[in-house]
């Protein structure tokens, strides 16, 4: 895949702003708080549907404006494709793809496919596991679409779940409810699961050449964190834990199995890197991790998805930097930062000051 293209009107502090890009290394240069980590922003968003930044929607939009438009056209192996992207202070976001509108989540995830790294991926290894569970969903769901379909459906049941358990009903009437809807629930969490140990192993072969390449004598280990209790199969684990814990579940009133429950376990050398490794080591893991999944995503639909990496370099020694920069020339990645490194890489530059490509 190859980015073209993207216009921005009124996206955050770019007012009217044209900018096209290169194949392999475009290197995005300014001074801090000038507008780069907003233009990346704005293809996440085009890709994914939502901000990697934890934030509403309409605070995107321009001050003192009310709409906001990014129109970003890219290349893949099927043809040209273009995307608009719609923000409005009084209506709901809309998207089309090649002026077809699009109405469901399914429909759009996946059209353009890329991989966000930022300083705060280190939460990917250092905080909550809903952080490792949110990188699972939005990369798997980038090229398996009927893994999109079971978690929406999973969140959905999940929810209706919750009302019976907080609900003031007798506990033998949660019971008999209760006896509906996990079925479901398990049906979809096996499909999930499932489709995360698979990743999980394509992931981990790939990251522990690339950790070691740039490391050098690093062991990086992956494994996921689910119920895996009897050794029989995941559905039979599930049923027997739900089983075990429904009176525990109608007391606390929330489910307590699942994969709205599991976790990512990141090790060197045999430690835990949440809480044996050094900032720099975390920084490296979750780097590998999104060049890594650049490897599965191409394996997945036969081409690599646009890497976008904001401000990665800073805290890289030049060895790495070296290594970093060999990695992902192969492939179009939009790199800012606030000088250019030495290297002997072919690189584009789109310098921005205040919202503007000069």
């Amino acid at each position: 895949m190859k980015i073209n293209r993207i216009q921005l009107n009124n996206f955050r502090n770019y007012k009217n702003s044209i900018i096209d890009f290169s194949d392999g290394i475009n290197f995005i240069v300014g001074r801090n708080a000038q507008g780069k980590t907003n233009l990346l922003e704005s293809i996440y968003l085009s890709s994914v549907g939502k901000s990697p930044k934890s934030c509403r929607e309409k605070q995107i939009i321009m001050f003192n404006e009310n709409q906001s438009k990014i129109e970003l056209s890219f290349s893949t192996l099927a043809g040209n494709k273009n995307i608009k992207f719609f923000l409005d202070r009084t209506n709901k976001k809309s998207i089309k793809v090649n002026n077809i509108n699009i109405l469901k989540l399914t429909e759009f995830v996946g059209i353009l496919s890329v991989v966000y790294f930022s300083p705060d991926e280190l939460k990917l290894i250092k905080e909550v596991p809903e952080d490792r569970r949110n990188f699972l969903d939005i990369s798997i769901s980038q090229f398996d679409r009927t893994y999109l379909y079971n978690l929406l459906r999973y969140d959905k049941i999940l929810k209706q779940r919750n009302s019976i358990l907080k609900s003031t009903d007798s506990v033998e009437s949660k019971i008999e409810q209760l006896d509906l809807f996990t079925p479901q629930l398990i049906e979809c969490a096996q499909i999930i699961i499932e489709k995360r140990l698979n990743f999980i192993e394509k992931l981990k072969n790939i990251a522990t050449n690339i950790h070691k390449f740039i490391t050098i004598d690093e062991n990086l280990d992956i494994s996921y964190s689910y119920i895996n209790t009897s050794g029989l199969s995941i559905k039979a684990d599930l049923q027997k834990e739900f089983d075990k814990v429904k009176l525990k579940e109608i007391d606390l009133g929330y489910t307590c199995v699942g994969p709205h429950r599991d976790d990512l376990i990141f090790k060197i050398n045999g430690m835990d890197c949440k809480y044996y490794s050094s900032q720099g080591q975390q920084r490296t893991v979750a780097l590998v991790v999104k060049l890594s999944l650049m490897e599965v995503i191409k394996n997945e639909i036969g081409e690599y998805p646009i890497l976008l990496l904001d401000d990665v370099l800073s805290e890289l020694d030049q060895n790495r930097q070296d290594r970093l920069i060999e990695l992902i020339s192969k492939y179009q990645t939009l790199i800012t930062c606030t000088k250019i490194p030495e290297t002997k890489i072919k690189y584009n530059i789109i310098k921005v000051e205040n919202g503007s490509i000069i």
